[in-house]
């Protein structure tokens, strides 16, 4: 009797195993069927075999002539030819092509200020007239307001060359999925007691007191001018990052400002922050972002110590 309890025990486990082994492969296939096939590593790996086309007006503009140059010292992921815009038209829905460009971005409300990014796009059957929001698109890096017309962001080109593709590799490896709401994942802090981090001055939307700037970055950290960053990012300066704030002069409904700190040798992505601007949180690093940045470099740092008050 106690053998066919143990007998019925035993397959009815196994029953209930199977069903359970079945549940998760319906399961996984349903998830599948759900998602988008381009936003699978499937559709990705074949990168670094494909062209990658280079979109550039062929103006000779001061942005087109350091783009193409970042692009030529830099790009190395894939094989990639340049090409202009009427050429972009014609083939942007081949998928046996991937797209390296600039392009404007527009919010939902017309009086809003356009975004200039640079992203890397697949080509799609659907992108045909001026559709190429169709287009999966694999990564997309802030360079200016269009109505900026800031030099600023020529210094950073070729450390988004090495961000863009990093962040491509991973994918091609499987490690990332192109996220549907623009997630950008970043590399992680080494926290070395070397490391030290240049805020640009005018990148810091919340100035806190030097002594609380001190006391939150264990002096680690520093308030620079714009020569300064572009000094150590030239130099290859070793344990050592960098900020960048890009964000429209003026503040709407629907501007956004973008917050980055960037290694100055390796060219790496390690924060990487999107805010509403409002009255209350204009351009720059608030005291939230100034709080997380010194927790990834000196984790002993607790935000209570510090005054409470502002953002």
């Amino acid at each position: 009797m106690k053998k066919t309890i143990a007998v019925l025990l035993t397959l009815t486990a196994a029953m209930t195993m199977a069903a359970q082994d079945n549940n998760r492969v319906d399961m996984e296939i349903k998830q599948f069927q759900e998602q988008k096939v381009e936003s699978g590593r499937e559709y990705y790996k074949d990168i670094p075999a494909r062209m990658t086309k280079v979109v550039i007006a062929g103006d000779n503009s001061m942005t087109d002539l350091i783009f193409k140059d970042a692009v030529e010292e830099g790009w190395n992921i894939s094989p990639f030819e340049f090409c202009d815009y009427e050429e972009f038209d014609r083939i942007k829905t081949d998928t046996n092509y991937y797209f390296l460009m600039r392009i404007d971005k527009m919010h939902r409300e017309e009086s809003d200020p356009s975004m200039e990014f640079v992203c890397f796009l697949k080509g799609n059957a659907k992108a045909t007239g001026d559709n190429i929001s169709a287009m999966p698109e694999l990564i997309a890096l802030p360079l200016f307001p269009k109505d900026d017309g800031s030099d600023r962001i020529y210094s950073y080109l070729p450390a988004y060359m090495n961000i863009i593709q990093n962040y491509i590799q991973k994918i091609v490896d499987g490690r990332i999925y192109p996220s549907k709401k623009g997630t950008v994942y970043v590399s992680p802090t080494e926290k070395s007691r070397g490391t030290k981090v240049l805020f640009r001055k005018d990148d810091l939307a919340y100035m806190p007191a030097m002594q609380e700037f001190e006391k939150m970055f264990r002096g680690k950290a520093s308030q620079v001018t714009q020569d300064e960053i572009d000094r150590a990012m030239d130099n290859a300066e070793k344990s050592t990052i960098v900020s960048l704030v890009v964000a429209p002069s003026e503040i709407s409904r629907r501007a956004f400002c973008y917050k980055m700190l960037i290694t100055a040798d390796s060219y790496e992505l390690v924060y990487f922050r999107k805010d509403r601007l409002t009255p209350k949180k204009g351009p720059g690093f608030l005291k939230s972002d100034l709080r997380r940045i010194s927790k990834l470099l000196t984790p002993e740092f607790k935000a209570n110590t510090l005054v409470k008050k502002g953002k």
